[in-house]
């Protein structure tokens, strides 16, 4: 079913979401060769930081999750723009044979517990539901 992130998904309630949003920087991607450029930007880029679609859906995420669901999502490179932004926030990077590759876990209790922190950081980047 196609969806903006979560839009469509009213009432659906999952164990687990795995997600691959888009992370890259605008300034990245105005920097990539050309042949990038046939893909849509929306699918590749996410705010100056590269966070803003991860943002979207930690805010959204705990609507969708079972009270010990637990959302697993990868950012690349936007992962140390993502620790600045939220430290405190318990955000379980996974470490894979090869080193870290920018993927990090969160269960729903934490999820809910930091809900406030994301909606804050989303309204005042004027991300939308």
């Amino acid at each position: 079913m196609p969806s903006d992130l979560f839009a469509a998904l009213a009432g659906e309630v999952y164990d687990l979401i795995v997600s691959n949003p888009p992370y890259i920087t605008d300034a990245e991607y105005a920097a990539m060769p050309g042949e990038y450029r046939h893909e849509p930007k929306l699918g590749l880029t996410s705010g100056a930081d590269g966070c803003d679609a991860c943002l979207r859906i930690l805010r959204d995420a705990p609507a969708h999750l079972a009270p010990h669901g637990l959302l697993i999502v990868e950012v690349g490179e936007a992962e140390r723009a993502l620790r600045r932004l939220l430290p405190g926030v318990p955000l379980h990077w996974i470490e894979f044979s090869v080193g870290p590759m920018g993927v990090f876990a969160i269960e729903a209790e934490a999820l809910r517990e930091h809900h406030d922190r994301f909606a804050a950081i989303c309204a005042a980047r004027e991300l939308p539901h």
